[in-house]
């Protein structure tokens, strides 16, 4: 695989980046740059564990999983493991509420008799410290106060911008993809395996697979908030009626006509949400 060190550039061609960032897979082995620990999740997507950099005994998590589908980086000339590209152009945002990609390793490569190509990988991630999922957290308040209601959909809210910011829809926002730190409250939208590329003309795109229009990343973000949003509800009895009426007016199915009809610059511009 080719290794590259430079300049992301941004959509229109604007540089993503401040500072080299490194896009191609990490030289030599996880195991060797850090010390692999316990397993903390693992699920169809492979196994996460927590991982101490030795050189400086920082904790991050470390997500091991199949390669998966190719995707792209702008102005990167090679393909990347999706998951990978989708951590890598979100990166450089200034969100806090997105979890970052530390580097990324090619663990096992090996090709069978068919001549299909298995690759193992392993993603070095940003670790919050102790979090458990929103699903967990709302389980675990089930008589949620307003204040924390508000931050947390803010929050989730505003991740789902920064990635259409970054012309990515992330495709996959529900309640066990959202961890929750606490105190102070504080989010973070994982696992971008289902990301894809916004493209104003996905059906002339070379990869029509990785990519999704602008109105159908809109309206997709929108339900997926919109679930997201009266999952909170059902714990809290104090947002106030106006919210809620207008996000429930804002779930709509995909339509042909491709209009879009509620956008998640129009949820933050609520008055409950509005800084």
């Amino acid at each position: 695989m080719e290794q590259s060190m430079f300049y992301v550039p941004g959509p229109s061609g604007r540089s993503r980046a401040s500072s080299m960032l490194r896009i191609g897979p990490s030289p030599g082995s996880v195991k060797e740059k850090y010390d692999v620990r316990e397993k903390i999740g693992e699920g169809c997507y492979g196994q996460v564990y927590i991982g101490i950099r030795k050189s400086d005994r920082k904790q991050f998590a470390i997500k091991v999983t199949d390669y998966g589908d190719n995707s792209g980086v702008p102005g990167y000339a090679g393909e990347l493991p999706k998951e990978v590209a989708m951590m890598t152009i979100v990166r450089d945002s200034p969100c806090p509420f997105l979890i970052k990609l530390q580097e990324w390793f090619l663990v096992k490569e090996e090709k069978l008799p068919d001549g299909e190509m298995i690759r193992t990988i392993a993603m070095v991630i940003e670790h919050p410290g102790p979090c458990r999922t929103l699903a967990e957290f709302l389980e675990e308040h089930p008589n949620l106060e307003r204040r924390d209601a508000r931050t947390l959909i803010q929050q989730i809210v505003k991740a789902a911008q920064a990635c259409k910011r970054q012309e990515i829809c992330h495709f996959d926002i529900h309640d066990h993809n959202i961890l929750v730190i606490s105190p102070p409250l504080h989010i973070k939208l994982i696992d971008f395996g289902c990301g894809l590329h916004i493209f104003h003309d996905p059906d002339n795109h070379p990869r029509r697979d990785t990519v999704i229009s602008p109105v159908t990343a809109e309206q997709i973000t929108v339900n997926q908030l919109v679930t997201i949003v009266e999952g909170i509800a059902r714990h809290c009895s104090s947002i106030p009626t106006a919210f809620m009426e207008y996000i429930t007016a804002c779930r709509s199915s995909l339509n042909v006509e491709e209009v879009v009809q509620h956008t998640v610059e129009e949820i933050l511009d609520q008055p409950w949400l509005r800084d």
